[in-house]
């Protein structure tokens, strides 16, 4: 749909009229935990990292107004001295669901105890191919998978180009930093960090997980309102390709994350679907997501 015409134009008029905001970056800063007599520097940090995301240009060819991506972020600050700080990061992103005004929420995520430097009034600089700061990496790896994941929901695999990106700046900066950035492997929360969160989008083990991310929203949720059954159905069949994820891959990092974001809206799609369809995407779902099952049971059999 748009997404699709916008890459196939990209080829076309590429640097043409090309301008930046690709993104619609929302940013929090709370600093409850920390005790600060200047709270100024951490107002220049929110303006700067809302500048940084909202101000590049990120995607390639021209991103219209109505086809910013969507996403949040939140910086829980846990540890703070000089310019050094620490802090639990959570991501999301979500995109309009077509012909509606409901968004759909595409990748929700938590960083935890990543430390990072900021001076006041520093300004943020990137380079793709160089290590300058672990804030700025971070921020371009997080833009990458945000944009990478929401041209899958339009396009086959089409968050391919983004992914790639994203890789290389954990490589570099995996390279580049010293710090507790959670670009090494072994870093904390086992093979759940940015290392092992970009290696299994691009293992070819799930495949069938982001083949699932693109039924599930162009074939699923963007029909839903011109065929409600057509979409479901659409939907229905994209949990039953997740299952091969999980018979391959039970404890996979990736299914949790996709659960993070769609297990409400998965129990509102399917509160007024069948009977038969309803026992069997419970069974699935919460075999699948088993941390979530008594929500599956309840709310989707709630009448």
């Amino acid at each position: 749909m748009k997404k699709t015409l916008l890459i196939l134009l990209t080829f076309i008029f590429s640097g043409i009229g090309a301008f930046a905001q690709d993104l619609n970056c929302t940013v929090d800063v709370i600093t409850s935990q920390v005790q600060v007599t200047n709270k100024q520097i951490f107002d220049d940090l929110k303006n700067s990292i809302v500048q940084f995301m909202n101000n590049r240009k990120w995607v390639t060819g021209t991103v219209a107004a109505n086809e910013k991506i969507n996403c949040n972020i939140v910086f829980e600050v846990t540890k703070f001295e000089i310019d050094q700080i620490q802090a639990n990061i959570n991501i999301q992103s979500s995109r309009t669901v077509y012909n509606s005004s409901y968004n759909t929420k595409v990748f929700s995520y938590l960083d935890n105890a990543v430390v990072f430097t900021y001076a006041q009034f520093q300004s943020l600089e990137f380079q793709e191919n160089s290590y300058t700061s672990n804030l700025t990496s971070l921020l371009a790896f997080y833009a990458n998978i945000i944009i990478g994941l929401d041209f899958d929901t339009y396009q086959l695999n089409g968050g391919d180009p983004y992914f790639a990106k994203a890789l290389n700046i954990r490589d570099v900066a995996n390279i580049g930093t010293q710090q507790a950035g959670g670009w090494q492997s072994n870093a904390g929360n086992g093979s759940r960090n940015k290392y092992f969160l970009i290696d299994n989008i691009l293992d070819p083990r799930f495949k069938p997980l982001r083949s699932a991310l693109y039924r599930y929203h162009i074939k699923g949720l963007d029909v839903m309102s011109t065929d409600i059954e057509a979409g479901r159905n659409e939907i229905y069949q994209s949990v039953k390709d997740l299952k091969l994820v999980y018979d391959a891959l039970p404890n996979a990092f990736l299914l949790k994350l996709f659960f993070n974001s769609k297990t409400e809206e998965l129990i509102q799609v399917f509160n007024q679907a069948s009977p038969t369809i309803k026992n069997k995407v419970i069974e699935l779902l919460s075999k699948m997501d088993p941390s979530n099952r008594s929500q599956y049971e309840e709310g989707i059999n709630k009448t």
